[in-house]
Order: C-alpha cells, then structure tokens, then sequence
C-alpha cells in the first residue's frame, strides 16, 4: 500500500476569489485539470477540448522550469520499456483512423505499464490533499508526467492555480486586449459548465445576486479606465470584497 502524503497545497486567494464567484470548488476544478492531463495530448498535436489546454499549461511550466524528460531518476529500472511504450502511444497519434477518445483511452495501456514499472519518487501516491478533509485523485498519466520530468504534483497544480486571475480575465475582455493565458481559458471552461455534473439547480442568496448586478454596473463604471494594470487593480479589489463577505 501506497503511504499518503499529507502535504497540502498552498492554493493562491485570487484562484479561491474566482472560485467564489463562480460557485465552483477549488477540488472540483483541480479534479477537472487533473483528468484532462495526458501524455497522449502531450504528444498529439490536434486540438481536443481540455484536453490541451490542461497539458499544455503543464509543459509551459516545464519548459519554464527547463525541466528535461531525460532527467528523470524514476525509469532507471525501466528506460527501455518506457521507450517502446511512448513510441507506441506516438503512433497512436499518428494513426488517421480513429477518434482522438478512442486513441487516448488506448493510450491507457502504455500509460500503464510505465506507471506500473517505475519508480515513484515525485509521485508516490495518487492522493493529493487539499485539506484534512478534502482529496484530489491523481490519474496514472498526471502521475506518469510528474516521474518523467522530475517534478512534483503540487508544483503543477499550484502554477496552474497561480495563473489563474479573474480580474486581469475580465479586464483585458473589457479593453479587447487578447489573452494567451491557457490556463485561464480552461479555468473559464470549467466555470462555465465544462466536465462538470450540471444537472444540480444553482442556488443564489440575495448577497449573490446583489454582487452580480453590481458586476455589470462596474462594467460602465470602469469604461473610462483604459490602463490595464488599474483596471484590474480596480476588478481585484471588488472581488475580494465580494469573497470576504460570502467567507465572513
């Protein structure tokens, strides 16, 4: 049996402030990235929803952190079945017949049997605690990535949560500036229904629907405030008032 790691993840105040306003948990969008992280969308080049931005927000980080596959202490008993494995799931890949779903759950059978074979020494257990109470269950491939570039799962899910402002979303929306903020994107996907269950009726309290009319009169407020560092100055501070109330 694998020992747990009671080690908690820092989760920033303006990720928890988006969060709130959108009435979605911290656990439920961390379980949403996590699922959507795979060494297949690593590898494959076309766009599947999730799917990428989840995968592509983890090798911006390594690529940021000039973390290197080869590094990896964790194939040193297995390297050479590691190899034929992503050899296979690169073909997969490749392959013209077939959907990416299909090819991706196929996947799973080389995903496996490196998980399986190598060491774990950044990802020794598939539990992640977000509180005493509250857990998040890493995949085989969320795992599979960690060992290969040397990193751990907290690394990953705290820059991803660290990239994530709402504020800064918003106003550069309001000013028509572009943003490459993947991660933010897939934040949004989330928030607006993406993986999640649906089917539960949103409950509004008063405090809430006074916020989000507020939100709109704070649209015109803000028009004339085109620097976007002071809008979203301005945008933080409203939401964080809106999170301190709902948490007072």
């Amino acid at each position: 049996m694998k020992k747990t790691n009671h080690h908690l993840i820092t989760v920033p105040l303006e990720f928890k402030v988006a969060c709130t306003i959108y009435k979605v948990t911290v656990q439920e969008v961390l379980q949403v990235f996590i699922d959507h992280v795979t060494l297949y969308d690593s590898i494959c080049l076309d766009y599947s929803e999730g799917f990428y931005e989840a995968t592509r927000t983890i090798f911006d980080f390594i690529i940021a952190k000039q973390r290197k596959p080869r590094q990896s202490r964790s194939l040193s008993a297995c390297r050479d079945m590691a190899v034929n494995c992503t050899k296979k799931i690169i073909a997969l890949t490749k392959k013209k017949t077939g959907e990416h779903y299909e090819k991706r759950k196929e996947s799973q059978l080389y995903v496996t049997s490196i998980y399986m074979m190598m060491e774990h020494h950044y990802a020794p257990t598939d539990l992640i605690y977000l509180d005493e109470n509250t857990t998040l269950q890493l995949s085989k491939d969320f795992c599979v990535i960690c060992e290969l570039n040397s990193c751990y799962p907290e690394e990953f899910l705290e820059d991803f949560m660290g990239r994530v402002s709402l504020a800064d979303c918003h106003a550069r929306q309001a000013l028509k500036i572009k943003n490459p903020n993947i991660a933010m994107c897939l934040f949004m996907k989330i928030a607006n229904g993406f993986a999640r269950d649906n089917s539960k009726m949103l409950q509004l309290t008063e405090l809430e629907l006074d916020f989000y009319q507020r939100m709109e009169e704070m649209r015109l407020e803000l028009y004339i405030i085109r620097n976007l560092q002071q809008r979203t100055a301005a945008l933080q501070d409203f939401y964080l008032s809106h999170y301190q109330q709902m948490n007072a």
